[in-house]
């Protein structure tokens, strides 16, 4: 593959189970991608999917502090 201009890297070390591994290099091997790529793929794919929670999860917080805020106020207007 030739190389491109892209954004400079860093390298990380992790450490994972030697099943989820091998499972990993099965998987970027079928499905023709390095085994690099096939990382990058997988951080890429995880991120989007922890801030589609995270943001989910501050969006249902913040709709339930209006709403207590909103009862609180109608409670005192009783």
């Amino acid at each position: 593959m030739p190389r491109t201009k892209t954004e400079s890297k860093v390298r990380v070390d992790v450490y994972l189970p030697k099943p989820l591994v091998e499972e990993i290099q099965r998987v970027a091997a079928a499905d023709g991608w390095t085994e690099a790529e096939f990382y990058r793929l997988l951080v890429l794919d995880g991120l989007s999917v922890y801030s589609e929670k995270s943001n989910k999860r501050l969006i249902n917080e913040q709709m339930r502090k209006k709403r207590k805020a909103q009862e609180e106020a109608d409670d005192s207007n009783d």
